[in-house]
């Protein structure tokens, strides 16, 4: 399902790309994809590595981006190109970017070797110390395709026109009727953000910046749990205060409190599932995204997600927190304007 709807955002955003005026668009994947030129790597092939063996000898302006941004536009592009050639670094994130833009391609040498993208922007800031700018915090910007969840989100935020997303991404996305429910929930999450008297849980790798767009931008009281920023690149063990939690009063405890946080929860479950040492499969995490209780093969997570199935608990990664959640405040009020319209 991510896979495929990947391909599709992957794309769409080589269109767009040109759209902005890129003048060349390389795509690396590991196997072909129809209708697109590809540069095939082998799987084991370290994205830095590549990244590196293609750039590193190119002295003008060049732009890497991973392929799970579905929802930034020709003209964010065009924002992204204007800003790299008048000689400016820029990235949607510091410290776990996912695409970034540099005005020397030969600065992306110091990527070699990394297993994985989000520390590119850091490294370019501290290894060949460049100042790299911040790009505009948007749900555009930010919102990656990682795990089911993120594509709830966005078939969530496309459903209300709030996000415009490519032509062959919403076709992958409207394909697949396991995100039927999870965009029901997603939108049942969101609608209590505009709602003065009820209360949203948020937990996970949330960022100060996008705390501060919560606080401003919805009408509910939200409850915030930030940990673990960093996850993926920090050298050390996890620490969860959920993880703690849960430790401490078994799921039974656990469940009671975590329902009487909020009236809805968003809630990033890698920390806590770190914290707790629980490695799963990548398709039970996806599954428990997804609230598919029953597809899941770890008993404990299959009891816990069971236990939620009820609930106005929404669950995911890093991008639910970031990205997800600007796309879900957007969404949110564009459904509730609508709404307005239709009874006034």
């Amino acid at each position: 399902m991510v896979n495929e709807v990947r391909r599709a955002v992957l794309q769409d955003t080589a269109e767009r790309a040109r759209e902005a005026g890129f003048d060349r668009v390389r795509v690396f994947a590991t196997e072909p994809i129809a209708d697109l030129a590809v540069e095939v790597t082998p799987a084991d092939d370290a994205i830095g590595d590549i990244v590196a063996g293609a750039a590193g000898d190119a002295a003008g302006p060049v732009c890497y981006a991973g392929s799970g941004m579905p929802a930034m536009t020709a003209d964010d592009w065009s924002a992204v190109l204007a800003a790299i050639k008048s000689g400016n670094a820029t990235a949607n994130r510091m410290f776990s970017c996912d695409w970034i833009g540099v005005p020397d391609g030969r600065l992306l040498r110091c990527a070699a070797g990394e297993q994985v993208d989000n520390r590119f922007a850091l490294l370019i800031r501290e290894g060949a110390e460049v100042e790299v700018q911040s790009f505009a915090r948007s749900a555009r910007s930010l919102l990656d395709v990682d795990t089911p969840s993120d594509l709830t989100v966005l078939q969530a935020a496309a459903s209300v026109g709030s996000l415009e997303v490519g032509e062959l991404s919403a076709a992958a996305l409207s394909s697949w009727r396991e995100l039927d429910e999870p965009v029901q929930l997603a939108s049942r999450v969101f609608e209590v953000m505009t709602r003065q008297d009820e209360e949203l849980m948020i937990s996970g790798r949330i960022s100060g910046s996008d705390w501060a767009v919560v606080d401003r931008d919805t009408s509910c009281r939200v409850r915030v749990l930030s940990e673990e920023r960093g996850l993926r690149t920090r050298q050390r063990r996890a620490r969860s205060l959920l993880g703690e939690l849960y430790e401490w009063a078994g799921q039974d405890g656990f469940l009671l409190a975590l329902e009487g946080m909020g009236d809805a929860t968003i809630w990033d479950t890698r920390p806590f599932l770190s914290h707790l040492g629980w490695n799963l499969s990548r398709c039970d995490r996806f599954w428990a995204d997804l609230g598919c209780w029953e597809r899941i093969t770890d008993k404990r997570v299959r009891s816990l997600v069971s236990m939620l199935e009820d609930s106005a608990v929404l669950m995911g990664g890093h991008s639910l927190v970031s990205g997800g959640l600007l796309a879900g405040i957007d969404a949110a009020w564009t459904q509730w304007e609508t709404g307005r319209k239709l009874s006034g």
